[in-house]
């Protein structure tokens, strides 16, 4: 009898829908997906914090919606029902206006089901790290 596949956390199915959301290019529905105190820490503008649901919404529309071509998501880590690591690729314009393609890891953090902090991290172990400190 082959063995039977356990059901993703909630944390991996969340991250699973906000990656296929940004894949098919629905920024409007990934505002949607936002906690109102969302935090993230941008990847595509370094160094760039953004936190609250009306400024992420912004970032979104005005920065992230034209400078990211696709981010690809291919491995998930889930820590609990809340947290989760996923590995994958970013493809986007830099600030000098030159197409990136990118290893990227994100951290993760879900409550109420709605993202609660986007945090790009250098490893997996930088990730957990970002993901098991206090906000």
């Amino acid at each position: 009898m082959p063995p039977i596949a356990s059901p993703a956390l909630a944390s991996e199915r969340l991250a699973r829908r906000l990656f296929a959301t940004v894949e098919q290019g629905a920024f409007d529905r990934v505002i949607d997906l936002l906690h109102d105190e969302v935090e993230l820490v941008s990847r595509v503008r370094s160094g760039a914090v953004v936190q609250g649901s009306a400024n992420t919404a912004l970032f979104i529309r005005e920065t992230l919606a034209s400078s990211l071509y696709d981010a690809s998501a291919d491995v998930f880590i889930p820590l609990d029902e809340n947290r989760v690591i996923v590995e994958g690729r970013m493809r986007w314009i830099d600030d000098e206006r030159v197409i990136r393609d990118d290893p990227v890891v994100w951290a993760l953090e879900f409550e109420d089901e709605l993202l609660l902090r986007f945090l790009s991290a250098r490893t997996v172990v930088e990730a957990e790290t970002l993901l098991t400190s206090s906000r």
